[in-house]
């Protein structure tokens, strides 16, 4: 069965409150993500899960499939499964604060979880920049020479080894139908409150990620400064 990619909009981001209505080159940024995420090969459909009407009332303007849901939820994967509820087939969870995300291994990573239903989960990564290895808002990904994840982390302790690379991860999930089931079931773990990184759950549960691995993802929007970085890659597009 073919992909659904949900993207989860909160408003109420701790850094940067009401940031998927902040205008970008004369757009949404949640708008922007949304007609990039309509552009990857191959999907089911884009639909955005949000939690304040404002944002729904927007999406539905622009003929977007968009859904309200709890705002009690605690992470942007638990919106992703209530959103995607009625779908039996993988879904992916996409940012809804990275306009510029890679196509391509998006794509990628669409056709093999779909091509392999043995692989519970997947995500992105790319090279790390000597400036990310020290920032912890930078996540890093050790990915074994087998391709699946070895551990997240925010800060790393010296060089992997044995086959092991750190990247810089991609803030995208792709997940088997089961996978996520199992994953919202099951709650945080003690690694993912400690560190604010859910796909620790995923690790601590055994559930196998895939890395697929990308060329570039342009920057993400964290804080308002970063809505000029954005607006001018797009414009050199």
């Amino acid at each position: 069965m073919a992909t659904l990619i949900v993207i989860p909009a909160r408003m109420a981001s701790t850094r940067f409150p009401g940031k998927v209505l902040a205008e970008v080159a004369g757009k949404t940024l949640i708008q922007l993500v949304w007609e990039r995420a309509l552009e990857v090969p191959g999907i089911a459909g884009v639909r955005v899960a949000t939690d304040h009407p404002d944002v729904l009332s927007h999406l539905r303007g622009l003929g977007a499939d968009a859904v309200m849901t709890s705002p009690e939820h605690r992470s942007g994967t638990d919106r992703v499964a209530e959103a995607a509820a009625d779908w039996s087939g993988p879904v992916l969870n996409l940012q809804g604060d990275e306009p510029l995300f890679d196509r391509e291994t998006v794509g990628r990573l669409v056709r093999r979880l779909e091509d392999d239903a043995s692989i519970p989960m997947g995500t992105a990564a790319l090279p790390l920049t000597a400036d990310e290895r020290e920032h912890p808002d930078r996540v890093k990904v050790l990915r074994g020479a087998d391709g699946f994840a070895v551990d997240f982390r925010r800060r790393l302790e010296g060089e992997p080894t044995g086959g092991v690379t750190a990247l810089r991860h991609a803030g995208v999930y792709l997940y088997q139908p089961g996978a996520l089931r199992r994953f919202v079931a099951a709650g945080p773990c003690e690694r993912e409150r400690a560190e604010t990184l859910e796909q620790l759950r995923a690790l601590a549960l055994g559930l196998r990620i895939w890395v697929e691995l990308a060329r570039e993802w342009g920057p993400g929007v964290d804080r308002p400064e970063d809505l000029n970085i954005v607006a001018k890659r797009l414009a050199g597009a």
